[in-house]
């Protein structure tokens, strides 16, 4: 709880990288009905080429503006951490519209449950997307993963969750490694909406799935396990579900066919390229909302 020596309700940590295009919308959005000190907010800018760190440093003059020549995520992450002067500690993608009253729904549902870990509940925004991108997503959300709510992006640690996390390893797939780690200690939070714009055409898509799969297969060789259940009963579960809804059925056709596609990529690439943005949600101009 804030004091008067410590008034911050919690730490936001926003890791950056090239994200001059979305970081000012990402902050303007969170800030805009925030009360003064009431975040320890801190913007880990990693491995930069653009005005990420000047764009931030203008929509939000109270935040620390931390800079790491390494281009490393969990690295950024770890800084911040590093840095926080309170928790529990809130953690937000560059690229994800949410607000203040949202992040005062997830400390605040984390610090009544004595969970480890509270996550908001994702919005996948396809309005400008191409027909093939939605229909891929009515579909994926069919997954049992969804059962217990899409976690990543923004969500909440204790700290005793922190310390069960330690220092974040070098993983691609960063906010499936937190929740492997943590969700079997975890509450939703359906009062805390986060929005996610969503790939808009489908080689954009095909990128991102293939650096979700090179993650998931990274964390399988480290042996960090998987919760709820078998992968092969997930995919069983998936399938029927699918069967069993016709209208989605062209959207499970290009879930697959993508899924084909993003690991025919990585046999391709033979783990040449270790992180990839949608560049096609980052263009200087792009309307976000």
């Amino acid at each position: 709880m804030p004091d008067a020596l410590n008034p911050f309700v919690c730490t936001i940590i926003v890791p950056a990288y090239n994200e001059a295009a979305t970081i000012g919308h990402t902050l303007k959005a969170l800030l805009a009905e925030a009360q003064a000190d009431e975040f320890d907010l801190i913007v880990v800018c990693n491995g930069c080429m653009d005005d990420t760190a000047a764009v931030a440093r203008a929509a939000a003059p109270s935040a620390r503006v931390l800079v790491l020549e390494q281009a490393s995520k969990t690295a950024a992450l770890n800084a911040g951490i590093a840095a926080a002067r309170t928790s529990p500690v809130v953690f937000l993608d560059a690229d994800i519209i949410t607000d203040a009253a949202a992040v005062r729904q997830l400390v605040h549902r984390l610090n009544w449950s004595g969970a480890d870990m509270a996550y908001g509940a994702a919005r996948f925004e396809t309005s400008q997307c191409s027909w093939a991108v939605a229909a891929f997503y009515r579909a994926w959300q069919q997954n049992p993963y969804f059962d217990k709510q899409k976690m990543g992006g923004f969500f909440t640690v204790s700290r005793r969750g922190l310390d069960r996390l330690g220092c974040l390893p070098p993983v691609v797939n960063d906010d499936e490694y937190v929740r492997r780690r943590l969700l079997c200690n975890s509450v939703w939070v359906d009062a805390a909406p986060y929005k996610i714009a969503a790939p808009r055409s489908l080689a954009s898509l095909i990128k991102v799935r293939s650096r979700v799969y090179r993650g998931n297969q990274d964390l399988k060789k480290d042996q960090v396990l998987s919760p709820g259940g078998s992968r092969r009963d997930r995919a069983g579960q998936f399938l029927g579900r699918l069967l069993r809804s016709p209208l989605l059925w062209p959207g499970a056709a290009i879930f697959f066919l993508v899924a084909i596609l993003a690991h025919i990529r990585n046999a391709l690439l033979r783990g040449q390229v270790r992180w990839e943005q949608d560049k096609s949600n980052r263009q200087a101009g792009t309307a976000r909302g």
